[in-house]
């Protein structure tokens, strides 16, 4: 168990450094002395570059560009999360500036600094200007700039509430949009009249251009009423603040059209789909079979991981066509599904090792008090439901962020094996107490002194969660 428990967490390695924004720089952006090219796509370059960028991995993004471009750079600014790791590349150069804030993914008067700041650059810009935009997970965060007159503590509060509630990403940054002055394509708006690159690190399920990082380069084209729709949706009327409610309700539909946006680029470089593949190839230089699933796992963490485990174990009991009404019921594409029970049947014959690949965000509904996050929440879940099915078989489920940021906590996730509870009550924790109180940081912590946490410390990327089930068949 505990080389399976090693195998899964060489592979989650494997995924985030395949997914490292000095490696994905690199591999998109080619530069010659007369112009930059980006899939395809070539930009004259004549000294006339600038940079900014907000997330957790733009620094990295921002080091490798700026080896690139030299002396065509003229300046930038990035906005990064505190308790970002140091850049090299601030020892040798001074063309960008470095702001930290947003502690725990929350915007704060630090990050709202950097955000206004970066606005006055972007809107000192000129026709022959070519400025880079880099965008990533945790850039909603890094770049606020509530519209007035809505307070930057009033705009965190109504998403603090939703996500409470078990708002989806896409809920709360559609929120986000409407709420905000660079979001929705206010960057963009506020660049013209210079030329436009965006490079984007995907943290969003899909892909949807208009929702990562709350699509700051893209044009705002949801109806009106669907933010407040949302509000409505989780019961937050009569909680979110009075002028946030105004804006919302007196919100009308936008007058842009297309030419507003003529002068942007947008490129994603990279996302789950990558590293999900970097898995892959790792499990196979450990003679696993891997198998691709989804990169658009989402739903409840303590339902779908139970839900994971179920179809698993059914698996395992020859019981074919259970499994699939769960799997169903886990909305996993349909054309993967006979690759999977393919894959199943012949390496149970074969007495094989399986590998169960699946990337996306889960999210978790906060009833209790404690610490925790949708990672370590799922591999608790998942801990109980493997205790319960006593399984002969050996399983691992690990279920880690790529941004190594769990939650408010400095783990990214954790590992889930049949004998975590049997552990857990050897040392007295009552895991379904800790569970049901969102305290899943805590039960972690306290078993074997962290033996099955996942800590990475910020990894420099984010391209949303990965699942690794191995299983010895």
């Amino acid at each position: 168990m505990e080389k399976l428990c090693n195998d899964a967490k060489g592979m989650f390695q494997a995924a985030v450094s395949s997914v490292q924004p000095e490696t994905l720089i690199n591999q998109s952006v080619e530069v010659d002395s007369n112009f930059v090219q980006i899939q395809g796509q070539k930009f004259d370059l004549r000294r006339n570059i600038y940079i900014v960028g907000f997330g957790k991995a733009v620094l990295g993004m921002a080091d490798a560009l700026e080896n690139k471009l030299k002396e065509h750079l003229v300046s930038g600014i990035v906005s990064i999360p505190d308790g970002s790791k140091s850049s090299s590349n601030q020892q040798r150069y001074s063309s960008i500036q470095v702001y930290k804030g947003a502690y725990n993914n929350i915007p704060d008067e630090k990050s709202y600094l950097a955000a206004r700041k970066i606005s006055e650059l972007v809107a000192s810009l000129t026709e022959t200007d070519l400025l880079f935009i880099l965008i990533s997970g945790g850039g909603s965060a890094l770049l606020p700039s509530p519209k007035e007159p809505i307070t930057l503590e009033e705009k965190i509060k109504v998403i603090k509430l939703l996500a409470s509630k078990g708002a989806s990403i896409n809920e709360l940054n559609t929120v986000r949009k409407r709420l905000s002055e660079l979001k929705g394509g206010g960057l963009a708006k506020l660049a013209k009249p210079a030329k436009v690159v965006s490079l984007i690190l995907s943290d969003i399920i899909g892909d949807p251009l208009d929702l990562i990082a709350s699509g700051p380069t893209v044009k705002n084209t949801d109806p009106p009423t669907l933010p407040l729709n949302i509000i409505e949706k989780y019961k937050l009327i009569n909680e979110i603040p009075k002028a946030v409610l105004n804006l919302l309700e007196n919100v009308k539909e936008e007058s842009d059209d297309d030419i507003h946006f003529s002068h942007v680029s947008n490129f994603i470089i990279g996302s789950n789909r990558v590293a999900l593949e970097a898995a892959a190839l790792a499990s196979k230089s450990l003679d696993y079979h891997p198998i691709i699933v989804t990169d658009a796992f989402s739903g409840m963490a303590r339902l779908v991981s139970r839900k994971l485990i179920h179809m698993t174990a059914l698996m395992l009991e020859g019981k074919i066509e259970s499994a699939i009404e769960i799997y169903k019921t886990l909305n996993l594409p349909e054309k993967t599904l006979p690759i999977f029970l393919s894959s199943y049947t012949k390496l149970k014959s074969e007495r094989r090792k399986l590998c169960i690949l699946l990337g996306g965000e889960t999210t978790v509904e906060v009833c209790g008090t404690g610490i925790g996050g949708r990672n370590q929440e799922l591999a608790l879940a998942a801990s109980i439901e493997l205790s319960i099915k006593k399984l002969k078989n050996d399983i691992v489920l690990l279920s880690s962020g790529t941004d190594g940021i769990d939650g408010p906590t400095d783990a990214a996730g954790a590992l889930a094996t049949k004998h975590v509870i049997e552990l857990a009550e050897k040392e007295n924790l009552n895991f379904n107490c800790l569970l049901n109180n969102n305290d899943s940081y805590t039960f972690y912590s306290k078993l074997c002194n962290g033996k099955f946490h996942i800590k990475t410390g910020h990894t420099g990327t984010n391209v949303m969660d990965i699942i690794i089930i191995l299983i010895n068949c």
